[in-house]
């Protein structure tokens, strides 16, 4: 009979244990706009991407793409945002923090903006242009130029010819007309885009040296983490690790008494 009530004890631990991991894990940490997929709520925008997000962690993403669409990079999104329980990021205005990340296009060249803001106040801006079926890997300090509360990636078709991404455009070096002259080629081709390794950090090395973005990987400095992702369920599977371990306590007390 002891022996019993013992295994019924671990079962309930371990049940305890499983059951908390999931429903912390079953948060999101990444959200995702499709233009042509949204629907109910928003209105099916015809100009814009047609896709879903297929997987994500903690420190990445992958989106599959039907169509591109013709509407800009923000045809087709991914992004934490603490308003609408996305990960969570927290940028202040003045301190330096760096970025990493590597972004992949399996199947054709295509733009992509890095966008952390407070809805139009951008903190930080980025176009990478990755090339097909190869690793884009960014590696950059700055100084954030306002708070922000969000991280945006605008993975929709770009051409260029927005009137509406004046401020996207002004981050581009070469500005508008740069992103025009390497256009995104064809508003029906597909791809996949993957993003991983992402880590958004504040930045206490000392070094000078300039950002890159490049295939070939980059140099590092000292960083300390600061509040982005998604960090619950590591907290919170501890808080079920230690609830199993106290059933079982309980248990052997019951039997000892």
């Amino acid at each position: 009979m002891k022996k019993f009530k013992r295994v019924m004890a671990v079962v309930a631990a371990l049940a305890l244990t499983a059951g908390m991991t999931v429903n912390c894990m079953a948060k999101d940490t990444w959200g995702s706009y499709f233009g042509r997929e949204e629907g109910a709520g928003h209105g099916i925008w015809y100009e814009g991407a047609e896709g879903t997000l297929k997987s994500q962690s903690a420190d990445g993403w992958t989106a599959e793409i039907k169509e591109i669409g013709w509407g800009g990079v923000w045809g087709g999104q991914v992004y934490q945002n603490t308003k609408d329980g996305f990960g969570s990021v927290d940028v202040k205005k003045g301190t330096k923090y760096k970025i990493n990340l590597t972004l992949k296009s399996s199947k054709c060249d295509k733009w992509v903006f890095i966008k952390i803001a407070t809805k139009e106040d951008i903190a930080y801006g980025k176009w990478i242009r990755l090339k097909k079926g190869q690793n884009q890997t960014l590696s950059e300090s700055f100084t954030a130029a306002c708070d922000a509360n969000s991280v945006y990636f605008g993975i929709g078709g770009e051409f260029g010819d927005r009137g509406d991404e004046t401020a996207a455009y002004s981050y581009a070096d070469g500005g508008q007309n740069a992103i025009a002259k390497e256009t995104d080629e064809d508003a029906l081709l597909a791809t996949v885009i993957t993003c991983t390794g992402f880590s958004l950090v504040e930045d206490s090395g000392s070094s000078t040296e300039a950002p890159t973005a490049s295939s070939s990987g980059a140099t590092t400095t000292t960083t300390t983490t600061v509040s982005t992702g998604d960090f619950e369920p590591y907290a919170f599977g501890m808080v079920a690790i230690l609830a199993a371990a106290a059933v079982v306590v309980f248990s052997k007390k019951r039997e000892q008494a």
